[in-house]
Order: C-alpha cells, then structure tokens, then sequence
C-alpha cells in the first residue's frame, strides 16, 4: 500500500511527455545484458547481477524531454577568440503558444567557480533547461535532482535538493555540456530522460564510527564470497516507485 505521493502537474500536460518511474525507463544494454559474461567464464558476473545497480536504476522518477530536441554545438568568434555555445532546436510539435517555453536557459557563469563545475564539460557555458513540470511532495519531504543513475547523457546536470512540499515554481535544471564538441548536432527525442527526481523525509542525522572485530570481517568475507545472490537473499529490501 502506498502511503505517500508526488504530483507532478503542468498546463502542458496534455501535449507533451509525462514523467515516469525511473523502472520504466531501463536502458536496452541493461535489459540485454546476461547475468554470467560467457560460456568460456561462467561464474563471472556482469553488473546484471549486482542488486545495488539495479536499485539505482529503479530509484525515483524521471523526467523526461517533454519534445523533440537537438542541441547544437556553435563556434563564435568573440574578440579574436574562439567561443563555443550551445543552442537548442526544437520540432514545433507543440501549440505555438507554447513553443517558446520549450528552450534553453543561460546561467549565470559567475554563480560557480571553475573549481566545482565538472570537470568533464567540454564547453564552459553554463545552460539551464527548462522544466514544464512542477512538483509537490507530502509535508515533511524535499527532493534530490540529478542525472538518471548509470545512465550515459550529453550533459550533467548540477545536483540540487529543493523543498518541494513548500516550493510554489517550476525547478528548472542548469547543467554542463559533457559531450564530443565534435559532434555539431546531438538529437535527443520525446521520453528520452533529462533529470531524475527522488524524493525523500528531511531527518536529522548524527554521524559516529566504531570498530569492527576481526572474526566479523572475516564473517562477512566468507558470506560475500561463497553465498550467491547473498545481499539479495538476506539484506535487500524492496523499494517502489510508482
């Protein structure tokens, strides 16, 4: 039984692509990936049987590319200087209305310092997408945006907690360009995942360390090595988002 929900509502709800639980949206490698590498090596596993990567994967809800888009590399010369930028292109598969909602954002460089916007970005700009859909979490529950989990994107998103049980606007989502430059046009269709959304109770925490005796480590050794799908069998607990 679920005791709690999130609202995802939007005047363009009608028109474009709805959010969805991150479980909905399983990338194909990982669906077709076997759980044992070969016949040559069948005891090595792949990631498939790895409880925690699939938890990740299923964590949350993700919010997709509500249209067609296809970001643009642009090189512009600015005083003498080569300047790269990136720009969006979108299908007017929208009322028109609407169109100009569906666009990229600037972001104010000088909010981050270079030291902690990410190293893979392959242009400095810093761009924000905009996001139609507004969310509201129970009393008591904020929510964590990030890139979808062991996901390969063409950008990163900067993470960010928000107060959604209290905040009234849209979240809007800056991120950094992480892709080949080379690549001039990066097409990217309706329902692809553009940011995950996971919700979860604000709670004070206290942190402590201790020790653990030898006999337990070595416990602990033997359970992980010699007893398959150990986690799974005797310390996973299943989590649902729907």
């Amino acid at each position: 039984m679920f005791s709690k929900k999130i609202i995802f509502s939007s005047v363009f709800s009608e028109y474009i692509e709805k959010p969805i639980p991150a479980l909905q949206y399983l990338p194909e490698g990982y669906k077709s990936l076997p759980k044992r590498n070969s016949i040559d090596a069948p005891n090595e596993a792949t990631v498939k049987a790895c409880i925690p990567f699939l938890d990740a994967l299923k964590t949350g809800y993700i919010i997709t590319f509500p249209i067609d888009v296809c970001f643009v590399v642009e090189n512009i010369i600015q005083d003498g200087n080569l300047v790269r930028n990136i720009s969006m292109k979108t299908n007017k598969n929208v009322p028109l209305e609407f169109y100009d909602v569906f666009r990229l954002d600037s972001h104010p460089d000088k909010q981050i310092p270079n030291s902690l916007k990410d190293k893979n970005r392959t242009i400095d700009t810093t761009l924000k997408i905009l996001n139609p859909w507004h969310i509201k979490t129970p009393p008591g529950y904020s929510c964590m945006f990030t890139n979808p989990f062991n996901r390969n994107l063409p950008f990163k998103i900067i993470d960010g907690v928000v107060d959604t049980d209290v905040f009234p606007l849209n979240i809007n989502f800056p991120f950094f360009w992480t892709n080949d430059v080379s690549v001039k046009e990066t097409h990217i269709p309706k329902g692809s995942p553009m940011a995950l959304v996971i919700p979860f109770k604000r709670e004070d925490w206290k942190m402590e360390t201790s020790n653990v005796t030898p006999h337990n480590v070595f416990s602990l050794f033997k359970l992980g090595t010699y007893i398959k799908d150990s986690y799974k069998k005797q310390f996973w607990k299943k989590k649902q988002y729907k």
